[in-house]
């Protein structure tokens, strides 16, 4: 267990923002199925595609096989990719590039975030890129102090020069950042950056397996909460 702080100092908890404070993936099936014209279980495939090829591609800028781009420019290349193979109407394109931005905030998300900012110092940490997170703030209410893109760190989670950017940014007296995440593989890297960690399981996620050991385990942002204010 890590210190407690003094009085005059603030906890950083540092959010993952994609899956654990937004719903990505039923947010972009709704999304899809507009946009497209089909039924929302005929646009699940095509979002798991859509995904799975922006996550192959941020782990080949990881592994220093192809140049950092931006979020948006993957999700545009997923799209356009999803419209060649015949999976995605050509016309759907443009639209679905700025999905990400409206992307729905899991129900207990927007509160919490407003009571945490009373008592640590609230970040994001997030895959997605500038404009995305600026949309979701915007569109959706989250708000947060500060928020970091993996634009400021020129790569993708699980990358340690991305959680070195929010370790850095961090205030000096916040003591060690925390990371808050419902994958349990964005935890252990940012374990293996030195951050302390918190699991808050969320539909979707990547769930802990044996052997992971995480500081927090949280059913949900309330209890978080309880337990930072608490000290732990």
């Amino acid at each position: 267990m890590a210190p407690r702080l003094s009085p005059a100092s603030r906890q950083a908890v540092v959010f993952d923002v994609l899956g654990t404070l937004v719903d990505q993936a039923g947010s972009l099936r709704d999304e899809v199925a507009e946009a497209a014209g089909v039924a929302v279980t005929d646009a699940a495939p095509i979002v798991e595609a859509w995904l799975g090829h922006v996550a192959r591609q941020e782990r080949a800028i990881v592994d220093g096989e192809r140049p950092f781009v931006p979020g948006r420019v993957l999700d545009l290349e997923a799209l356009r990719w999803l419209a060649d193979g015949g999976l995605l109407p050509s016309a759907a394109v443009e639209r679905l590039t700025s999905a990400s931005e409206r992307l729905r905030p899991w129900p207990d998300t927007v509160g919490a975030l407003d009571r945490l900012s009373r008592d640590v110092t609230v970040m994001g940490l997030s895959n997605a890129d500038r404009r995305t997170l600026a949309g979701l703030s915007g569109n959706r209410g989250l708000r947060w102090h500060q928020v970091l893109s993996a634009q400021d760190a020129g790569t993708y989670k699980p990358a340690a020069a991305l959680y070195a950017t929010a370790v850095a940014a961090a205030p000096s007296d916040a003591g060690t950042p925390i990371m808050v995440a419902a994958h349990a593989w964005d935890l252990r890297a940012a374990a293996a950056a030195g951050m302390r960690t918190a699991y808050v399981p969320r539909p979707g996620g990547d769930a802990p397996v044996p052997g992971d050991s995480f500081d927090i385990h949280a059913a949900d942002l309330r209890e978080l909460h309880g337990r930072l204010t608490a000290g732990e």
